[in-house]
């Protein structure tokens, strides 16, 4: 991929759905704060119905871990193991509700914010994307919670690294996108 065509994915427009008009940084912002909104909600509601198996599927180390550290409050009356049981099935929960808005992004171009607020991804010249610039612009984005994801699974802790900087990177190109 060029250097040309790799700018043309990253210059993605959003629009309202309405007409041709341009959406600012204000709009994108309200859209990504209805998102994580979706994300802690639906993805606390799945963590309380299935999280204790997800929590064994993506964290099965630091469970592990957790179960030598609890050790240490044996001697008082705290539920250590169970406080983080909690965290980690909510955790997974949101983790689920992340990749969930990867895939919407992906296939359809709107998460649940833009669906909700009415925008729509296009082409600089507004066209409609299409499903590659989609997919890539939907990596490009969730990328990181991705490889945080992957990286509890398989207990590498260089990837939540890695992932921690990608959203770093990314947070801050969001400051670059003109109104």
């Amino acid at each position: 991929m060029s250097s040309e065509q790799l700018d043309d994915v990253l210059l993605e427009t959003e629009q309202v759905e309405s007409g041709n008009e341009r959406i600012g940084f204000g709009r994108r912002l309200g859209a990504y704060m209805l998102d994580v909104l979706a994300m802690i909600v639906l993805g606390s509601i799945i963590g309380v119905l299935v999280g204790d198996q997800l929590a064994l599927i993506f964290f099965q180390d630091q469970i592990a871990q957790y179960e030598v550290m609890s050790d240490q409050f044996s001697h008082i009356d705290f539920d250590f193991m169970g406080l983080m049981m909690g965290i980690l099935e909510i955790m997974a929960g949101i983790s689920i509700t992340g990749l969930l808005l990867f895939i919407m992004e992906g296939a359809f171009g709107q998460s649940f914010g833009k669906i909700i607020l009415k925008i729509i991804n296009t082409n600089v010249d507004g066209t409609h994307a299409d499903a590659g610039k989609l997919w890539l612009r939907s990596l490009l984005k969730y990328g990181s919670t991705m490889l945080s994801l992957l990286g509890g699974a398989i207990g590498v802790i260089l990837l939540g690294w890695i992932a921690t900087l990608w959203s770093i990177v990314i947070f801050i190109g969001f400051f670059s996108i003109p109104s």
